[in-house]
């Protein structure tokens, strides 16, 4: 196991350990090599090592990196990675450029033990909570994922499944062409077109647990395509509400 700035959740009844590595750009590249070689293991499902050929970006550009390691095997099973992507409004958007979790630790908490860390090591770093967090993706199970945290009044997410509410459409479009600089994006959707490398990602068309949200990506997302999702945290009450739902502490101040 390469060295790490120690921020770690033990899962001990995963065998799992969530850690916070070093910013991707200061990655030696045999962690690169450690990274992808267990996600490709951990994950037959998905054509894990051509995504990391071409979109080597998710590694060498995030702020952020989070692996959680299976401690007997010394074999990394889960990823997310981040970066700050300003945008012409001036708020703080962080986008979110890979969350993955082997197929075998999907039902405990890595995932959240993930975030957890995640958020507490930006806010050791002294950063605000984001204002704006946004990805794109084909799987209609991160857009579940996301809107889990929109219950509080102040947080609203993107795209709405219901299209009743239109109002983050401007906000969207803004992200997107930060995040996609030049890329076609259909704000009343949310989709980018064509977008997807490799096109072929998924071996077969994800589900989530919410129909609705399979019958959403269904109709709009071919599998070259993505849907941005993103959720909209305007107020220090909204982030507090997802970072006590991580079991994160916020600092005095915003974030």
């Amino acid at each position: 196991m390469p060295d790490n700035d120690r921020a770690a959740g033990p899962d001990g009844r995963q065998g799992v350990e969530v850690l916070a590595l070093p910013p991707g750009r200061e990655l030696p590249t045999e962690t690169e090599k450690w990274i992808v070689d267990g996600l490709v293991e951990t994950m037959p499902g998905l054509q894990t090592r051509q995504l990391f050929t071409l979109r080597r970006d998710m590694l060498t550009e995030a702020d952020y990196v989070v692996v959680g390691v299976d401690r007997e095997r010394d074999r990394v099973v889960s990823l997310l990675t981040s970066h700050w992507a300003p945008i012409p409004s001036g708020r703080s958007c962080l986008h979110v450029m890979i969350q993955f979790v082997g197929d075998k630790y999907r039902n405990g908490p890595v995932f959240g033990e993930s975030w957890s860390v995640h958020f507490a090591r930006l806010l050791a770093d002294g950063r605000p909570f984001p204002e704006v967090i946004a990805l794109k993706t084909y799987n209609p199970v991160v857009h579940c994922a996301m809107s889990a945290f929109s219950g509080h009044p102040d947080i609203s997410m993107y795209p709405d499944l219901a299209g009743k509410d239109g109002t983050g459409e401007a906000l969207a479009a803004e992200v997107a062409a930060a995040l996609a600089p030049g890329a076609p994006f259909d704000a009343s959707l949310g989709v980018f077109p064509g977008i997807g490398r490799p096109r072929d990602l998924y071996r077969e068309r994800p589900t989530s647990y919410v129909p609705e949200a399979n019958a959403y990506f269904e109709r709009h997302a071919a599998p070259g395509d993505r849907v941005l999702c993103m959720l909209h945290v305007p107020t220090r009450d909204g982030a507090h509400s997802i970072l006590a739902a991580l079991g994160v502490p916020l600092p005095s101040g915003r974030g």
